[in-house]
Protein backbone atom coordinates (compact mmCIF):
# COMPACT_ATOMS: atom_id res chain seq x y z
CA UNK A 1 0.00 0.00 0.00
CA UNK A 2 1.47 3.33 -0.97
CA UNK A 3 0.58 6.08 1.48
CA UNK A 4 1.10 9.56 0.13
CA UNK A 5 2.54 12.54 1.93
CA UNK A 6 0.73 14.72 4.42
CA UNK A 7 -0.40 17.38 1.97
CA UNK A 8 -1.93 14.84 -0.41
CA UNK A 9 -3.53 12.98 2.48
CA UNK A 10 -5.03 16.15 3.95
CA UNK A 11 -6.33 17.23 0.56
CA UNK A 12 -7.99 13.86 0.16
CA UNK A 13 -9.30 13.94 3.69
CA UNK A 14 -11.05 17.22 3.05
CA UNK A 15 -12.26 16.41 -0.46
CA UNK A 16 -15.00 13.98 0.61
CA UNK A 17 -15.05 12.76 -2.96
CA UNK A 18 -15.01 9.18 -2.08
CA UNK A 19 -18.02 7.07 -1.33
CA UNK A 20 -21.02 8.11 -3.34
CA UNK A 21 -23.91 6.75 -1.35
CA UNK A 22 -22.70 7.06 2.22
CA UNK A 23 -25.41 9.57 3.05
CA UNK A 24 -27.94 7.02 1.88
CA UNK A 25 -26.25 4.16 3.67
CA UNK A 26 -26.46 6.00 6.97
CA UNK A 27 -30.24 5.86 6.73
CA UNK A 28 -30.05 2.25 7.93
CA UNK A 29 -29.63 3.71 11.39
CA UNK A 30 -31.79 6.79 11.42
CA UNK A 31 -34.21 8.72 9.26
CA UNK A 32 -34.35 12.50 9.16
CA UNK A 33 -35.45 12.95 5.57
CA UNK A 34 -36.84 11.13 2.57
CA UNK A 35 -33.59 9.40 1.76
CA UNK A 36 -35.10 7.54 -1.19
CA UNK A 37 -35.42 10.90 -2.91
CA UNK A 38 -31.80 11.93 -2.36
CA UNK A 39 -29.02 11.78 -4.92
CA UNK A 40 -25.77 10.00 -4.04
CA UNK A 41 -23.20 12.09 -2.21
CA UNK A 42 -21.42 14.51 -4.55
CA UNK A 43 -23.44 12.86 -7.35
CA UNK A 44 -20.58 10.43 -7.90
CA UNK A 45 -21.73 6.97 -8.89
CA UNK A 46 -19.85 4.17 -7.07
CA UNK A 47 -18.84 2.75 -10.43
CA UNK A 48 -16.95 5.98 -11.09
CA UNK A 49 -15.58 6.26 -7.55
CA UNK A 50 -13.98 2.82 -7.89
CA UNK A 51 -12.97 3.06 -11.52
CA UNK A 52 -9.21 3.58 -11.10
CA UNK A 53 -6.54 3.21 -8.37
CA UNK A 54 -6.39 6.93 -7.60
CA UNK A 55 -10.11 7.18 -6.98
CA UNK A 56 -10.11 4.05 -4.86
CA UNK A 57 -7.30 5.59 -2.82
CA UNK A 58 -9.42 8.69 -2.30
CA UNK A 59 -12.34 6.51 -1.31
CA UNK A 60 -10.15 4.82 1.32
CA UNK A 61 -9.21 8.21 2.74
CA UNK A 62 -12.91 9.01 2.86
CA UNK A 63 -13.23 6.47 5.68
CA UNK A 64 -10.84 8.53 7.80
CA UNK A 65 -12.76 11.63 6.82
CA UNK A 66 -15.87 9.95 8.28
CA UNK A 67 -13.85 9.15 11.41
CA UNK A 68 -13.41 12.89 11.92
CA UNK A 69 -17.14 13.34 12.54
CA UNK A 70 -17.23 16.19 15.10
CA UNK A 71 -20.05 14.51 17.02
CA UNK A 72 -18.12 11.25 17.37
CA UNK A 73 -14.39 10.57 16.96
CA UNK A 74 -13.72 14.16 16.03
CA UNK A 75 -13.51 14.21 19.82
CA UNK A 76 -16.97 14.43 21.29
CA UNK A 77 -17.32 10.75 22.19
CA UNK A 78 -14.18 11.01 24.35
CA UNK A 79 -15.51 14.12 26.04
CA UNK A 80 -18.81 12.40 26.84
CA UNK A 81 -16.99 9.64 28.73
CA UNK A 82 -15.02 12.20 30.70
CA UNK A 83 -18.10 14.26 31.56
CA UNK A 84 -19.45 11.19 33.36
CA UNK A 85 -16.17 10.58 35.18
CA UNK A 86 -14.61 12.52 38.06
CA UNK A 87 -11.65 14.38 36.61
CA UNK A 88 -13.42 17.05 34.56
CA UNK A 89 -15.94 19.47 36.00
CA UNK A 90 -19.45 19.21 34.60
CA UNK A 91 -19.95 21.59 31.69
CA UNK A 92 -23.28 23.36 31.50
CA UNK A 93 -23.15 23.22 27.71
CA UNK A 94 -23.44 19.41 27.78
CA UNK A 95 -26.78 19.44 29.50
CA UNK A 96 -27.56 16.39 31.63
CA UNK A 97 -24.61 14.25 30.49
CA UNK A 98 -22.44 14.78 33.55
CA UNK A 99 -25.43 14.77 35.89
CA UNK A 100 -26.70 11.40 34.64
CA UNK A 101 -30.21 12.61 33.87
CA UNK A 102 -30.36 12.54 30.08
CA UNK A 103 -33.55 11.91 28.12
CA UNK A 104 -33.90 9.87 24.95
CA UNK A 105 -34.60 13.05 22.95
CA UNK A 106 -31.16 14.40 23.86
CA UNK A 107 -29.45 15.78 20.73
CA UNK A 108 -25.98 14.77 21.90
CA UNK A 109 -27.08 11.13 22.09
CA UNK A 110 -28.68 11.31 18.64
CA UNK A 111 -25.67 12.97 17.03
CA UNK A 112 -23.19 10.58 18.66
CA UNK A 113 -25.19 7.55 17.53
CA UNK A 114 -25.60 8.80 13.98
CA UNK A 115 -21.95 9.91 13.77
CA UNK A 116 -20.75 6.46 14.80
CA UNK A 117 -22.97 4.61 12.40
CA UNK A 118 -22.21 6.95 9.53
CA UNK A 119 -18.56 6.00 9.96
CA UNK A 120 -19.36 2.28 10.13
CA UNK A 121 -21.56 2.47 7.06
CA UNK A 122 -18.82 4.23 5.16
CA UNK A 123 -16.41 1.39 5.89
CA UNK A 124 -19.03 -1.18 4.88
CA UNK A 125 -19.95 0.66 1.69
CA UNK A 126 -16.29 1.03 0.77
CA UNK A 127 -15.58 -2.68 1.29
CA UNK A 128 -18.60 -3.80 -0.73
CA UNK A 129 -17.65 -1.64 -3.70
CA UNK A 130 -13.97 -2.50 -3.48
CA UNK A 131 -14.86 -6.17 -3.60
CA UNK A 132 -16.66 -5.62 -6.89
CA UNK A 133 -13.73 -3.63 -8.31
CA UNK A 134 -10.79 -5.42 -6.70
CA UNK A 135 -9.12 -6.06 -10.04
CA UNK A 136 -8.58 -2.31 -10.43
CA UNK A 137 -5.93 -2.29 -7.67
CA UNK A 138 -5.09 -5.98 -7.35
CA UNK A 139 -5.52 -8.30 -4.34
CA UNK A 140 -2.49 -7.11 -2.36
CA UNK A 141 -3.42 -3.43 -2.36
CA UNK A 142 -7.07 -4.32 -1.80
CA UNK A 143 -6.15 -6.40 1.25
CA UNK A 144 -4.56 -3.34 2.81
CA UNK A 145 -7.66 -1.26 2.19
CA UNK A 146 -9.95 -3.94 3.65
CA UNK A 147 -7.72 -4.01 6.74
CA UNK A 148 -8.06 -0.26 7.19
CA UNK A 149 -11.84 -0.53 6.87
CA UNK A 150 -11.93 -3.25 9.52
CA UNK A 151 -9.77 -1.23 11.90
CA UNK A 152 -11.99 1.85 11.57
CA UNK A 153 -15.15 -0.22 11.99
CA UNK A 154 -13.81 -1.91 15.13
CA UNK A 155 -12.69 1.41 16.59
CA UNK A 156 -16.12 2.91 15.97
CA UNK A 157 -17.88 -0.05 17.55
CA UNK A 158 -15.67 0.18 20.63
CA UNK A 159 -16.93 3.66 21.40
CA UNK A 160 -20.54 2.95 20.38
CA UNK A 161 -20.89 -0.16 22.54
CA UNK A 162 -19.24 1.53 25.53
CA UNK A 163 -21.40 4.63 25.20
CA UNK A 164 -24.81 3.10 24.53
CA UNK A 165 -24.55 -0.29 26.24
CA UNK A 166 -23.54 -1.59 29.63
CA UNK A 167 -19.92 -2.59 30.05
CA UNK A 168 -18.73 -6.08 29.12
CA UNK A 169 -18.31 -6.83 32.83
CA UNK A 170 -22.08 -6.69 33.33
CA UNK A 171 -24.12 -9.15 31.22
CA UNK A 172 -22.35 -9.49 27.86
CA UNK A 173 -24.50 -12.36 26.57
CA UNK A 174 -27.88 -10.87 27.53
CA UNK A 175 -30.19 -10.58 24.52
CA UNK A 176 -30.25 -7.16 22.82
CA UNK A 177 -27.82 -5.75 25.38
CA UNK A 178 -25.38 -4.22 22.91
CA UNK A 179 -25.84 -2.15 19.78
CA UNK A 180 -26.82 -3.22 16.25
CA UNK A 181 -24.03 -5.03 14.41
CA UNK A 182 -24.09 -3.80 10.82
CA UNK A 183 -21.65 -5.41 8.40
CA UNK A 184 -23.14 -4.30 5.11
CA UNK A 185 -24.51 -1.12 3.56
CA UNK A 186 -27.46 -0.28 1.31
CA UNK A 187 -26.85 0.58 -2.31
CA UNK A 188 -29.38 3.39 -2.54
CA UNK A 189 -32.18 5.16 -0.71
CA UNK A 190 -34.80 2.58 -1.58
CA UNK A 191 -32.69 -0.23 -0.14
CA UNK A 192 -31.87 1.88 2.91
CA UNK A 193 -35.56 2.17 3.80
CA UNK A 194 -36.30 -1.52 3.26
CA UNK A 195 -37.96 -3.04 6.36
CA UNK A 196 -35.14 -5.61 6.57
CA UNK A 197 -32.91 -2.83 7.85
CA UNK A 198 -35.03 -2.34 10.96
CA UNK A 199 -32.69 -4.51 12.96
CA UNK A 200 -32.49 -5.57 16.59
CA UNK A 201 -29.64 -4.88 18.95
CA UNK A 202 -26.95 -7.54 19.17
CA UNK A 203 -25.42 -8.70 22.42
CA UNK A 204 -22.38 -6.99 23.89
CA UNK A 205 -20.51 -10.27 23.39
CA UNK A 206 -21.29 -10.28 19.66
CA UNK A 207 -19.97 -6.74 19.28
CA UNK A 208 -16.75 -7.64 21.09
CA UNK A 209 -16.36 -10.81 19.05
CA UNK A 210 -16.67 -8.81 15.83
CA UNK A 211 -14.20 -6.15 17.00
CA UNK A 212 -11.67 -8.86 17.83
CA UNK A 213 -12.24 -10.59 14.50
CA UNK A 214 -11.88 -7.34 12.55
CA UNK A 215 -8.74 -6.27 14.36
CA UNK A 216 -7.10 -9.72 14.23
CA UNK A 217 -7.66 -9.90 10.47
CA UNK A 218 -6.54 -6.31 10.00
CA UNK A 219 -3.36 -6.73 12.06
CA UNK A 220 -2.29 -9.65 9.86
CA UNK A 221 -2.18 -7.33 6.85
CA UNK A 222 -1.49 -3.82 8.10
CA UNK A 223 2.09 -2.50 7.90
CA UNK A 224 4.28 -2.03 10.94
CA UNK A 225 5.17 1.33 9.46
CA UNK A 226 4.48 2.94 6.11
CA UNK A 227 7.50 5.16 5.66
CA UNK A 228 5.28 8.24 5.82
CA UNK A 229 5.23 10.03 9.18
CA UNK A 230 1.69 11.32 8.76
CA UNK A 231 0.23 7.94 7.77
CA UNK A 232 2.13 6.15 10.56
CA UNK A 233 0.21 8.22 13.10
CA UNK A 234 -3.12 8.90 11.36
CA UNK A 235 -3.83 5.71 9.42
CA UNK A 236 -4.21 2.17 10.67
CA UNK A 237 -1.03 0.19 11.37
CA UNK A 238 -0.27 -3.18 12.91
CA UNK A 239 0.67 -1.46 16.17
CA UNK A 240 -2.61 0.45 16.26
CA UNK A 241 -4.61 -2.76 15.76
CA UNK A 242 -2.64 -4.61 18.45
CA UNK A 243 -2.96 -1.69 20.88
CA UNK A 244 -6.72 -1.56 20.42
CA UNK A 245 -6.91 -5.34 20.87
CA UNK A 246 -5.03 -5.05 24.15
CA UNK A 247 -7.58 -2.46 25.34
CA UNK A 248 -10.54 -4.59 24.26
CA UNK A 249 -9.19 -7.66 26.06
CA UNK A 250 -8.62 -5.52 29.16
CA UNK A 251 -12.28 -4.50 29.06
CA UNK A 252 -13.22 -8.19 28.77
CA UNK A 253 -11.10 -9.09 31.77
CA UNK A 254 -9.00 -11.39 29.60
CA UNK A 255 -5.77 -10.46 31.33
CA UNK A 256 -3.52 -12.89 29.46
CA UNK A 257 -4.62 -11.66 26.04
CA UNK A 258 -4.41 -8.02 27.19
CA UNK A 259 -0.83 -8.67 28.31
CA UNK A 260 0.11 -10.48 25.12
CA UNK A 261 -1.18 -7.82 22.76
CA UNK A 262 0.38 -5.09 24.88
CA UNK A 263 3.64 -6.97 24.45
CA UNK A 264 3.10 -7.04 20.69
CA UNK A 265 3.16 -3.25 20.79
CA UNK A 266 5.97 -2.91 23.32
CA UNK A 267 8.19 -5.31 21.37
CA UNK A 268 7.22 -4.02 17.93
CA UNK A 269 9.99 -3.36 15.43
CA UNK A 270 8.45 0.10 15.12
CA UNK A 271 10.16 0.78 18.47
CA UNK A 272 7.45 2.80 20.20
CA UNK A 273 8.71 4.74 23.20
CA UNK A 274 7.50 7.38 25.63
CA UNK A 275 8.14 10.95 24.58
CA UNK A 276 10.60 12.90 26.70
CA UNK A 277 7.85 14.61 28.70
CA UNK A 278 4.08 14.14 29.01
CA UNK A 279 3.54 17.50 27.31
CA UNK A 280 5.67 16.50 24.30
CA UNK A 281 3.11 13.89 23.22
CA UNK A 282 0.51 16.65 22.93
CA UNK A 283 2.60 19.23 21.12
CA UNK A 284 1.23 19.90 17.64
CA UNK A 285 4.77 19.90 16.31
CA UNK A 286 5.16 16.28 17.41
CA UNK A 287 1.91 14.81 16.08
CA UNK A 288 3.70 13.20 13.15
CA UNK A 289 6.97 12.33 14.89
CA UNK A 290 5.92 11.17 18.35
CA UNK A 291 6.97 7.60 19.09
CA UNK A 292 4.30 7.49 21.81
CA UNK A 293 1.18 8.35 19.80
CA UNK A 294 0.14 5.04 18.24
CA UNK A 295 -3.06 6.22 16.55
CA UNK A 296 -4.80 9.58 16.46
CA UNK A 297 -7.63 11.07 14.46
CA UNK A 298 -5.86 13.76 12.46
CA UNK A 299 -7.53 17.15 12.39
CA UNK A 300 -6.82 20.58 10.99
CA UNK A 301 -8.58 23.90 11.43
CA UNK A 302 -10.72 23.23 8.36
CA UNK A 303 -11.91 19.82 9.55
CA UNK A 304 -13.70 21.03 12.67
CA UNK A 305 -13.95 24.83 12.60
CA UNK A 306 -17.14 25.01 14.65
CA UNK A 307 -16.58 26.53 18.07
CA UNK A 308 -19.17 24.10 19.43
CA UNK A 309 -17.23 20.94 18.58
CA UNK A 310 -13.44 21.15 18.55
CA UNK A 311 -11.77 19.63 21.62
CA UNK A 312 -9.48 22.64 21.99
CA UNK A 313 -12.54 24.85 22.19
CA UNK A 314 -14.20 22.84 24.94
CA UNK A 315 -11.09 22.01 26.98
CA UNK A 316 -8.93 25.04 26.28
CA UNK A 317 -8.83 28.11 28.50
CA UNK A 318 -8.54 30.30 25.40
CA UNK A 319 -11.52 28.68 23.64
CA UNK A 320 -15.04 28.16 24.92
CA UNK A 321 -13.50 26.85 28.15
CA UNK A 322 -16.51 24.65 28.93
CA UNK A 323 -14.58 21.80 30.56
CA UNK A 324 -12.28 22.58 33.44
CA UNK A 325 -10.18 20.27 35.62
CA UNK A 326 -11.85 19.13 38.82
CA UNK A 327 -10.46 19.36 42.32
CA UNK A 328 -10.95 15.58 42.51
CA UNK A 329 -8.32 15.22 39.80
CA UNK A 330 -5.90 17.75 41.29
CA UNK A 331 -6.02 15.98 44.67
CA UNK A 332 -5.65 12.38 43.47
CA UNK A 333 -3.39 10.16 45.60
CA UNK A 334 0.21 9.94 44.39
CA UNK A 335 -0.26 13.10 42.31
CA UNK A 336 1.40 16.35 43.30
CA UNK A 337 0.21 18.57 40.48
CA UNK A 338 2.64 21.29 41.55
CA UNK A 339 5.66 19.12 40.67
CA UNK A 340 4.33 16.27 38.53
CA UNK A 341 4.88 17.08 34.84
CA UNK A 342 1.30 16.00 34.14
CA UNK A 343 0.22 18.82 36.43
CA UNK A 344 1.28 22.42 35.97
CA UNK A 345 3.08 21.98 32.62
CA UNK A 346 -0.14 20.56 31.17
CA UNK A 347 -2.46 23.02 32.91
CA UNK A 348 -3.57 26.47 31.86
CA UNK A 349 -5.40 28.86 34.11
CA UNK A 350 -8.12 31.46 34.21
CA UNK A 351 -7.11 34.19 36.62
CA UNK A 352 -9.31 36.59 38.57
CA UNK A 353 -8.31 39.98 37.18
CA UNK A 354 -9.09 41.70 40.47
CA UNK A 355 -7.03 39.64 42.90
CA UNK A 356 -4.87 37.38 40.72
CA UNK A 357 -6.31 34.16 42.14
CA UNK A 358 -6.67 31.11 39.95
CA UNK A 359 -10.36 30.52 39.36
CA UNK A 360 -10.21 27.55 36.97
CA UNK A 361 -7.72 24.98 35.68
CA UNK A 362 -7.78 23.64 32.12
CA UNK A 363 -5.86 20.93 30.29
CA UNK A 364 -3.44 21.84 27.52
CA UNK A 365 -3.68 18.44 25.83
CA UNK A 366 -5.79 19.86 23.00
CA UNK A 367 -4.20 23.15 22.12
CA UNK A 368 -2.71 22.11 18.76
CA UNK A 369 -1.59 25.23 16.92
CA UNK A 370 -5.03 26.71 17.53
CA UNK A 371 -8.19 25.78 19.41
CA UNK A 372 -9.52 23.91 16.36
CA UNK A 373 -6.83 21.58 15.06
CA UNK A 374 -5.73 19.32 17.92
CA UNK A 375 -5.38 15.69 16.84
CA UNK A 376 -7.65 13.37 18.82
CA UNK A 377 -5.45 10.98 20.88
CA UNK A 378 -7.09 7.57 20.51
CA UNK A 379 -4.32 5.39 21.94
CA UNK A 380 -0.82 6.10 23.25
CA UNK A 381 2.05 3.91 24.41
CA UNK A 382 1.53 5.10 28.00
CA UNK A 383 -1.91 3.46 27.96
CA UNK A 384 -0.49 0.22 26.55
CA UNK A 385 2.12 0.14 29.32
CA UNK A 386 -0.57 0.61 31.95
CA UNK A 387 -2.71 -2.09 30.30
CA UNK A 388 0.16 -4.54 30.60
CA UNK A 389 0.84 -3.45 34.17
CA UNK A 390 -2.79 -4.02 35.17
CA UNK A 391 -2.95 -7.36 33.38
CA UNK A 392 0.21 -8.59 35.12
CA UNK A 393 -1.00 -7.29 38.48
CA UNK A 394 -4.28 -9.19 38.16
CA UNK A 395 -2.67 -12.38 36.89
CA UNK A 396 -0.18 -12.57 39.76
CA UNK A 397 -2.33 -13.22 42.82
CA UNK A 398 0.60 -13.39 45.20
CA UNK A 399 3.04 -10.59 45.92
CA UNK A 400 2.89 -7.46 43.74
CA UNK A 401 4.13 -8.35 40.26
CA UNK A 402 7.62 -6.86 39.86
CA UNK A 403 7.24 -6.21 36.13
CA UNK A 404 3.95 -4.43 36.74
CA UNK A 405 5.53 -2.24 39.42
CA UNK A 406 8.36 -1.36 37.02
CA UNK A 407 5.95 -0.35 34.25
CA UNK A 408 4.00 1.77 36.72
CA UNK A 409 7.13 3.53 37.89
CA UNK A 410 8.44 3.97 34.32
CA UNK A 411 5.32 6.04 33.61
CA UNK A 412 5.83 8.01 36.81
CA UNK A 413 9.56 8.55 36.22
CA UNK A 414 8.82 10.29 32.93
CA UNK A 415 6.55 12.67 34.87
CA UNK A 416 9.14 13.26 37.64
CA UNK A 417 6.72 11.67 40.12
CA UNK A 418 7.72 9.76 43.22
CA UNK A 419 8.49 6.04 43.08
CA UNK A 420 5.71 3.77 44.36
CA UNK A 421 6.33 0.51 46.24
CA UNK A 422 2.95 -1.20 46.72
CA UNK A 423 3.01 -3.89 49.40
CA UNK A 424 0.13 -6.07 48.17
CA UNK A 425 -1.55 -7.08 44.94
CA UNK A 426 -4.63 -5.04 45.87
CA UNK A 427 -2.52 -1.95 46.55
CA UNK A 428 -0.72 -2.37 43.23
CA UNK A 429 -4.01 -2.60 41.31
CA UNK A 430 -5.30 0.49 43.11
CA UNK A 431 -2.08 2.34 42.25
CA UNK A 432 -2.39 1.39 38.58
CA UNK A 433 -6.03 2.46 38.34
CA UNK A 434 -5.15 5.78 39.96
CA UNK A 435 -2.21 6.17 37.59
CA UNK A 436 -4.56 5.65 34.65
CA UNK A 437 -6.61 8.60 35.87
CA UNK A 438 -3.53 10.76 36.28
CA UNK A 439 -1.93 9.83 32.96
CA UNK A 440 -4.97 9.38 30.69
CA UNK A 441 -7.23 12.13 32.00
CA UNK A 442 -9.36 13.92 29.37
CA UNK A 443 -8.70 11.19 26.77
CA UNK A 444 -12.04 9.41 27.01
CA UNK A 445 -11.56 6.91 29.86
CA UNK A 446 -13.48 8.78 32.56
CA UNK A 447 -16.58 6.69 33.18
CA UNK A 448 -15.59 3.48 31.40
CA UNK A 449 -12.67 2.74 33.73
CA UNK A 450 -15.16 2.74 36.61
CA UNK A 451 -17.66 0.59 34.74
CA UNK A 452 -15.25 -2.09 33.48
CA UNK A 453 -13.80 -2.53 36.99
CA UNK A 454 -17.25 -2.61 38.65
CA UNK A 455 -16.58 0.49 40.71
CA UNK A 456 -19.49 2.83 41.41
CA UNK A 457 -19.11 6.45 40.36
CA UNK A 458 -18.92 8.27 43.73
CA UNK A 459 -21.17 11.17 44.60
CA UNK A 460 -19.53 14.46 43.67
CA UNK A 461 -20.79 18.01 43.60
CA UNK A 462 -24.52 17.83 42.97
CA UNK A 463 -24.27 14.34 41.49
CA UNK A 464 -25.47 11.41 43.57
CA UNK A 465 -23.65 8.08 43.58
CA UNK A 466 -24.18 6.09 40.38
CA UNK A 467 -23.97 2.31 40.39
CA UNK A 468 -21.33 1.12 37.93
CA UNK A 469 -24.04 -0.65 35.90
CA UNK A 470 -26.85 1.75 36.69
CA UNK A 471 -29.42 2.71 34.08
CA UNK A 472 -28.07 6.20 33.58
CA UNK A 473 -24.35 5.60 33.38
CA UNK A 474 -24.93 4.89 29.68
CA UNK A 475 -26.58 6.98 26.98
CA UNK A 476 -30.16 6.37 25.88
CA UNK A 477 -30.70 5.17 22.36
CA UNK A 478 -32.03 8.10 20.33
CA UNK A 479 -35.80 8.40 20.60
CA UNK A 480 -36.10 8.88 16.84
CA UNK A 481 -34.34 5.58 16.21
CA UNK A 482 -36.46 3.60 18.65
CA UNK A 483 -39.63 5.26 17.35
CA UNK A 484 -38.73 4.46 13.74
CA UNK A 485 -37.68 0.90 14.43
CA UNK A 486 -40.10 -1.26 16.45
CA UNK A 487 -37.37 -3.93 16.74
CA UNK A 488 -35.02 -1.60 18.61
CA UNK A 489 -35.10 -2.04 22.38
CA UNK A 490 -34.48 1.11 24.44
CA UNK A 491 -32.08 1.06 27.39
CA UNK A 492 -33.69 0.42 30.76
CA UNK A 493 -34.98 3.52 32.51
CA UNK A 494 -35.36 5.69 29.43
Amino acid sequence: MNFKNKSNFTTRLNSRLAIGAVALASAVMFSCSKVNEQQPYAKLDPKDAFSNPERIGKAAVGMYDALQNPEFLGGRVLLYADQRGLDANIAGYFTNIGTFDMQSINNFAFNCWSGGYRTINETNFFSINLKENEAVVGPTVAAGYYAEAKFIRALSYFYLVNTFAQTYADQPTAAESGVPLILTAPRDGAEATDPKNKVKRNTVQEIYDQMIKDLTEAAAVLPVKTGDAFADHARATKGAAHALLSRIYLYQGNWAKARDFADSVLLSSNKYELDATPAAAFSAGNYQTSKERIFSVAMNSGDNPNTNNALGQHYGSNGRADVSISKLYRTLPNFDYQTDLRGKPLFSYNINKDNGDTIAFYTKKFFGTSTFDAWVPVIRLAEVMLIKAEALARLNTGAPDAAAVKLLNDIRARAKASVLAPATQAELITNILTERRIELAFEGHGVTDFQRTKRDIPAHGNVVLQKWNGNYTIFPLPFAEVERNPNMKQNEGY
